[in-house]
């Protein structure tokens, strides 16, 4: 065919051959004659080459089914999303924790990352274009470890899980200590002992956090504690225990059947549960500490009836002078593994091994682990379920690994030392990330996104790193050629 004949092809023609170009040269074609100053006799190339159809058959390629595309997007923009606006590309590497990291997370405003681990330390880095460490503190130089960090709203404080090696440390099994970041360092200022070894207690507001404490062998009650704050530098940790500068109260009472264990909780502003969203947003952090009412997510497990393993939520009043003993709205028969909320409290993530019945009438732990969405203003309709995770050898091992949520995206472990991206949208996954070392297997333990920029991920794993993932529009600055 002479040059001058494709001007001549009609539209539906025209369609047809573009029907076997991938993105790539549909966007070369779309470029010929963009906005009609090409050739003429190609002018109606633009034209065609923005046809929907086209585009959704590229997406349906990518994802390989076919879904609804949202109703303030394109075609192409979709495309141009799962290309170009995933975090996939490798920014930065830090390698600072001297063993395996067990959790990481961002600070409210995502100007800081919070790590700890086996090593015993806390470390805090100042998230930027290059990340930098910006304090780090190991808490006993005969340490075990440190399992579990999070920042307060104001990001003024944080509050870590901690599990000294012995007992005669600080005559505690394990122990919530409180640190200021304001000082110019680390500063531990308060230390609650925990009664249960395995529960990551979490905050209620930039003052307070939740502990908790068994009544009775069936009795569990969870504690909001107060810490007050003095311009006193403590030289070891037991004389900030001596101190006793934590107020406590009960503020829920919960019975169970059997022996039982809690492990994870997170706090949920009541106007999110009932989907109130103009009364709390994630960038009002004020209004969400003020709030009182508050519904508790609290996995617990009874280790002599796995089949009473659950994750429940419960409504609290922190101004109320007594302890409620309530009934949960809600409950889930799982088997948790990592339990996540959105910034936004809007969404809780956790990766879970189902319960259920076999042909005898038995129940057991499914071998194969998943990842569960639960949304809070919708809190009544069933959980979204992500599959294709790891399967565990061993049905009773509880290897913690905790996923992560954007308004797109889920990020979540996998085998070994891969982390899966899944798109929101289609339920399809979309990436897969290595921590894989040549000749060793590395156990990724938590993942993070970005408060404000899904665009943005971070990892850490056994293999004692911190990882820094961004999309490829991040990394360029301006997204390519798609624009066109």
């Amino acid at each position: 065919m002479a040059y001058n004949d494709w001007g001549k092809l009609t539209d539906p023609i025209l369609l047809d051959v573009f029907s076997y170009l991938d993105s790539h040269d549909l966007i070369t074609a779309a470029q010929i004659c963009k906005c009609n100053l090409g050739p003429l006799h190609l002018q109606n190339w633009y034209r065609v080459s923005q046809d929907e159809t086209l585009w959704r058959r590229l997406v349906f390629k990518r994802l390989g089914c076919s879904y609804s595309c949202p109703v303030d997007a394109t075609w192409k923009t979709e495309l141009k999303r799962l290309i170009y606006h995933v975090p996939v590309q490798l920014h930065q590497t830090c390698e600072e924790h001297k063993d395996e990291i067990f959790y990481v997370c961002f600070s409210s405003n995502g100007e800081m990352i919070a790590t700890c681990g086996k090593d015993g330390y806390v470390k805090v880095w100042k998230y930027g274009s290059n990340t930098e460490l910006l304090y780090s503190m190991q808490l006993f130089e005969d340490y075990e470890y440190i399992n579990y960090v999070e920042f307060n709203e104001a990001n003024t404080h944080i509050i870590a899980h901690c599990r000294p090696a012995t007992e005669e440390i600080l005559d505690m099994d394990s122990s919530l200590v409180i640190f200021s970041i304001t000082k110019g360092s680390l500063c531990p200022v308060a230390v609650m002992e925990e009664v249960f070894p395995s529960f990551r207690g979490t905050w209620l507001d930039n003052q307070m956090f939740l502990s908790a404490s068994d009544d009775a062998v069936t009795q569990l009650d969870l504690l909001a504690c107060k810490f007050q704050e003095d311009d006193i530098a403590f030289s070891t940790m037991e004389d900030l225990v001596l101190t006793e500068n934590i107020e406590s109260k009960i503020v829920l009472k919960i019975s169970f059947e059997d022996d039982f264990s809690p492990e994870f909780v997170k706090v949920i502003d009541w106007s999110e549960w009932k989907g109130e969203t103009s009364n709390c947003n994630a960038s009002n952090s004020s209004v969400r500490s003020a709030t009182s009412e508050k519904v508790v997510a609290l996995y617990v497990s009874e280790p002599d009836n796995f089949s009473r393993n659950k994750l429940a939520f419960y409504r609290i009043n922190l101004d109320l002078a007594s302890p409620v003993t309530s009934e949960p709205l809600r409950t889930i028969d799982v088997t948790c593994l990592g339990l996540q909320l959105s910034m936004d409290h809007r969404v809780l993530v956790c990766n879970i091994r189902r319960i259920t019945n076999v042909d005898d009438g038995e129940l057991h732990i499914e071998k194969d682990v998943v990842t569960m969405v639960v949304s809070m203003q919708n809190s009544e309709t069933s959980p979204d379920m992500f599959g294709e995770n790891f399967p565990l050898e061993r049905p009773q091992t509880s290897k913690h690994v905790f996923p992560s949520v954007s308004p797109d995206y889920l990020a979540t472990e996998s085998d070994p030392d891969v982390i899966f991206i899944w798109d929101r949208r289609s339920h399809q996954v979309i990436s897969k990330l290595s921590h894989a070392i040549p000749g060793k297997e590395n156990g990724v333990s938590a993942v993070a996104f970005h408060p404000a920029d899904q665009e943005v991920l971070v990892t850490v794993s056994d293999d004692c790193k911190l990882r820094i993932w961004m999309s490829r529009n991040k990394i360029n600055s301006v997204s390519p050629t798609l624009d066109t």
